[in-house]
């Protein structure tokens, strides 16, 4: 399985800078273990300033970070972003609270819980992935460890980071007491801080509050393990500025219970897990709200939405040698369910069910053989198959709302809303050992997606599009088709003594690609009741979700360089092009082409790194999402510098410091949202700057 795995300090504080990660309490290199030859992982460090897990994609080559807020951002890898990546937690799938996806999964897994960040690299194994085209994407968090005898010992790490650039704070911990069988541990973290700084001005909206609190415990025997946890999260206001409302709260629970054994010579690997999501978002707290209102006769034009989300999932893999290697299979069941109510704090007879007894049902069986299959020669071959039952209720408005959202109501209330799709992934995988230094691989794929809630069952226009933060009203499809994407990976290995890099290269074909398109032909023309009500709701050129054929295809490459034992070179460099094959028009919101290079110096207790990024222009744009109401325009390239020194004081305690943004530029990131706060140094509608300068000091201390 294709991994690129990140090490992320327990403070939330990592380098982005080496190939090296680095444990909080010693500088020597973790020694990443696993199956998968290393053209299939990288060991990295996302950037240290950043409270957000995420922003980890931004050390990927082909990977970024979709910065909806400073701790709502979502994940792109070789132009697969949102749902179309499968991001867990300690591999544990999440159904976010909203429809806007201002808790994305790894909204869930504070960087200063969080160990390391998995991501496939290639493709992904269908063991590995269900209902999904894009990147399996994994945060580990801190669970602790067993003892090494009989005797229970108290352990833990304590953490704490400040960051200039929004003046934030974080301040972690866990403490566990284990033994060799048995281990039970707290945890808990703070995340705090004001509007984000940039050289272009301040930006309103985009501070944050959080606080998790977790129990976790493992009891482990001669022929298993049983590991379980459950976490509770608060996150307060949030500004989320490229959408159109901020967190009020959401009030969050999950919970895993997994248990592995043995039976012979099968393996079993059990789990169930379980997330309950309650969520407020408002557009008065950390914002101003629009002056004027049409519906409201000219009052400000105030708006709360209350959410939840229901998630529950159940999974057993199986493993048995079989043919020289390793024969699995296994069985998903996920359950989920979805509510959002739009209402007017100023008039109770206000109301819109624009998400009403959303229902999926997955159900979902695979098989996968891996292993030798001659002397210089390994493979892979999977067959996923996947069941997906979605419903949703009637929906619905106020009465007194005018007539064009009555009758778009009326028009979904009566429609059948029940859908089946029924999925067929393949993945094959050969790999090829040509000498001690040099592998080649290719891979063939077939994955499948079928259509987010809100693609589906989007029936009044509204800026509800599960983070896409382009600005624009849409609705939804109830007839759409599952994308259906065929991928080819081709790469080589080389691990030298001093030199290694492994770059591929990659095609992925996708029919039914779901992409907003414009509402009727005569976009602009308020002809229809659909842009009638999104005229009143400020969009008078709505898009609606259809199904298009497209293509991706780019390449990428990482590379590292010992110069000496103290002195590290490392590289990595990645571009993808999306395209659209039915029209002549490109992709909406693909990142630009990048390059990171970093040099390091380490010695026993110091630790230097200096990291140069580049990001190139961006002009190939989406002339469709161009023509309507905030388009996507082109960006500039930019370079960013990053320093950083970690110092150890003792065996148990660390000191890090650094500086992003060394030169305090001036940026507009390509996959940046557009600003919807009003209040700000930023107008609204024009695309949000990149942070500025941000120097930031962490602490961290085992005992």
């Amino acid at each position: 399985m294709s991994r690129i795995v990140f090490g992320v300090l327990a403070t939330g504080c990592v380098w982005a800078t080496t190939g090296w990660a680095q444990s909080p309490s010693a500088l020597e290199p973790i020694d990443i273990q696993g199956e998968a030859p290393a053209a299939e992982r990288q060991t990295r460090t996302p950037a240290p300033g950043a409270a957000d897990t995420a922003a980890a994609l931004r050390d990927v080559p082909n990977g970024a970070l979709l910065d909806n807020g400073g701790i709502s951002g979502q994940t792109q890898y070789r132009g697969s972003a949102g749902y179309r990546n499968a991001v867990r937690i300690d591999g544990m799938g999440v159904t976010s609270g909203g429809p806007n996806w201002m808790d994305p999964p790894l909204h869930y897994a504070p960087a200063a819980l969080v160990d390391d960040v998995t991501v496939t690299r290639g493709l992904s194994s269908v063991a590995d992935s269900v209902d999904q085209i894009g990147a399996v994407i994994d945060a580990k968090t801190d669970r602790g460890q067993y003892g090494d005898n009989d005797q229970f010992e108290l352990g833990g790490r304590l953490s704490s980071t400040v960051r200039s650039v929004n003046n934030s704070h974080s301040v972690g911990g866990r403490a566990q007491l284990a033994n060799e069988h048995n281990k039970i541990g707290l945890s808990a973290v703070t995340d705090q801080a004001s509007d984000k700084k940039t050289p272009l001005g301040r930006i309103r909206a985009s501070s944050y509050d959080r606080r998790q609190y977790g129990l976790d415990f493992g009891k482990r025997w001669s022929a298993g393990e049983t590991t379980g946890f459950v976490r509770h999260q608060d996150t307060g206001r949030t500004g989320t500025p490229a959408l159109p409302l901020d967190i009020e709260f959401f009030d969050t629970t999950l919970a895993q219970l997994g248990r592995k054994t043995t039976l012979g010579d099968t393996t079993v690997d059990a789990r169930i897990s379980f997330n309950d999501v309650d969520h407020q978002m408002r557009n008065d707290t950390l914002r101003e709200a629009p002056d004027f209102s049409p519906l409201n006769g000219g009052a400000p034009d105030r708006r709360l939405i209350d959410a939840s989300s229901r998630g529950y999932t159940a999974e057993l893999d199986l493993g048995h040698p079989a043919f020289g290697g390793t024969l699995s299979g296994g069985l998903d069941l996920r359950y989920a369910e979805h509510d959002a109510r739009v209402r007017d704090p100023d008039n109770a007879m206000f109301f819109v069910d624009a998400f009403d007894d959303i229902r999926r049902e997955t159900y979902s069986l695979y098989g996968q053989w891996a292993g030798p299959l001659a002397e210089l020669w390994t493979g892979e071959a999977g067959l996923r198959y996947t069941r997906v039952v979605t419903d949703a209720g009637d929906g619905g408005v106020a009465p007194g709302l005018p007539q064009p959202a009555r009758n778009v109501a009326t028009d979904f209330a009566a429609a059948d809303k029940r859908r089946s799709d029924d999925n067929i992934d393949l993945v094959a995988k050969l790999t090829r050992t040509l000498t001690d230094e040099w592998s080649v691989y290719a891979g063939l794929a077939r994955k499948t997606r079928s259509p987010h809630y809100v693609e589906r069952y989007a029936y009044i226009p509204l800026e509800a599009t599960a983070g896409l933060a382009d600005g624009n009203n849409h609705i939804g499809d109830i007839d759409l088709d599952p994308e259906v994407a065929y991928e080819i990976n081709l790469g080589t290995d080389f691990e030298g003594q001093r030199l290694s890099f492994s770059p591929q290269l990659f095609y992925r074909r996708v029919n039914d690609y779901i992409t907003g398109v414009a509402v009727d032909d005569t976009p602009g023309t308020i002809d229809s009741d659909v842009e009638r009500v999104s005229n009143v709701n400020g969009d008078p050129t709505p898009l609606r979700y259809a199904n298009v054929d497209a293509e991706l295809y780019g390449a990428d490459i990482a590379a590292a360089y010992a110069i000496n034992d103290a002195w590290r070179l490392d590289a990595g460099a990645g571009y993808t092009r999306g395209k659209r094959r039915d029209t002549d028009d490109d992709l909406y919101r693909i990142a630009p082409a990048n390059l990171r290079a970093g040099v390091t110096w380490q010695d026993a207790d110091w630790r230097v790194s200096l990291t140069q990024r580049y990001i190139f222009e961006q002009n190939h744009v989406s002339r469709t999402h161009a023509d309507a109401r905030l388009g996507e325009p082109e960006t500039a390239g930019y370079a960013l510098t990053d320093i950083a020194a970690s110092y150890r004081v003792s065996p148990s305690v660390t000191v890090t410091a650094g500086l992003d943004n060394l030169f305090d530029k001036g940026y507009r990131d390509f996959l940046a949202g557009y600003n919807r706060a009003t209040g700000s140094d930023i107008d609204v509608g024009q695309r949000l700057p990149g942070a500025g300068r941000n120097a930031y000091v962490s602490l961290t201390a085992d005992f």
